[in-house]
């Protein structure tokens, strides 16, 4: 059962404030180019009452996690605007999953392979999505592949049973077009 509950006026202002932040700030984009041409509606840009109120509808919490984070790509791959339609609130642990998921890298390659001079193969890489011991996150191989389509192919297969089994685990605690959204998540096509 989701556990819905009405944050404090600082956790909304915070909230609006890192949205406007993440859509808005040059800065930011210089370390996290990848908010670049993101949005706000302008339901939400022009009213903050009105973001409010969709906040008090949609925030909960799940005991022993950290709070909830805003996410606006989740139920609708690919998109860059916050909105009433787009947003829900999601545990930490499940927004990391989601982070540099899909896309196209600097070298050509999709997020997920690596091309290895020393082998001459491409490596399907997962990146583990939880804080090792020392505090960092480190990718493991899953296998070296004779083409980037190969690695690619078993890096979707890997991640897309991670999503799967990370959204059985929040089942009874996360909103239902969350989970389904997890459930239902599609990887993005490359022409290699």
């Amino acid at each position: 059962m989701v556990n819905y509950t009405q944050p404090t006026i600082e956790q909304k202002y915070n909230l609006k404030h890192n949205m406007k932040t993440r859509c808005y700030n040059a800065n930011y984009h210089k370390i996290r180019p990848d908010y670049e041409g993101c949005s706000i509606c302008d339901e939400w840009l022009e009213d903050k009452k009105s973001f409010y109120e969709w906040v008090d509808h949609n925030y909960y919490w799940i005991k022993g996690e950290p709070s909830v984070e805003l996410d606006k790509d989740i139920l609708v791959p690919g998109n860059k605007v916050y909105s009433p339609d787009t947003c829900i609130f999601v545990p930490k642990r499940i927004n990391d999953l989601f982070v540099h998921i899909h896309g196209m890298k600097k070298n050509g390659l999709p997020v997920g392979v690596i091309y290895s001079e020393k082998t001459g193969k491409y490596k399907a890489c997962i990146r583990k999505s939880y804080d090792n011991k020392d505090g960092k996150k480190k990718n493991t191989c899953l296998g070296h592949y004779d083409t980037p389509q190969e690695a690619y192919e078993v890096y979707k297969h890997h991640k897309t049973a991670e999503i799967v089994y990370i959204a059985d685990k929040y089942k009874d605690v996360i909103p239902d077009k969350l989970y389904q959204a997890m459930m239902n998540w599609k990887f993005d096509e490359y022409r290699f």
